[in-house]
């Protein structure tokens, strides 16, 4: 299907990174009071869409499946803003509000949609678009 005035890019992307060894990922308890806090309490909305709809939340600037591979002195000093004298191992940053994006599940996880699932510039123009710009092809209304 022709939508006017835009065109359509494909791509298949093949991603091969180490990941450092981890124990099995288990919610802390500062990672679920985080997520009882920006989602019950504030009610913070998807920040691509605004949808309050099956929020859930990304690790933004670290995941979790990393820490045993981050350079926390290099963490501090991209980070200057987050509170590091609460820091005293690494779920302290990566669990905090501060490395969280609240989003709904389709801009969480989503095909064609999800931070897990595309490449960050593309992923932000989601949160930038014009009402009237058709983003994928699951959008095209017929």
């Amino acid at each position: 299907m022709k939508i006017e005035h835009e065109h359509e890019q494909h791509e298949t992307l093949q991603i091969d990174v180490f990941y450092p060894d981890h124990a099995p990922r288990a919610e802390s308890a500062l990672f679920r009071k985080t997520k009882h806090h920006l989602i019950a309490v504030l009610d913070t909305p998807c920040w691509v869409c605004g949808s309050k709809d099956q929020r859930e939340v990304h690790h933004f600037h670290a995941e979790w499946a990393d820490a045993n591979g981050i350079d926390f002195d290099k963490m501090r000093a991209m980070h200057p803003a987050f509170d590091w004298s609460t820091y005293k191992e690494p779920s302290d940053f990566i669990d905090s509000e501060y490395n969280m994006l609240v989003l709904c599940a389709k801009h969480h996880r989503g095909k064609n949609h999800g931070i897990h699932m595309l490449p960050y510039p593309i992923f932000v123009m989601q949160r930038n678009q014009r009402a009237d710009f058709v983003f994928s092809p699951d959008e095209v209304k017929a």
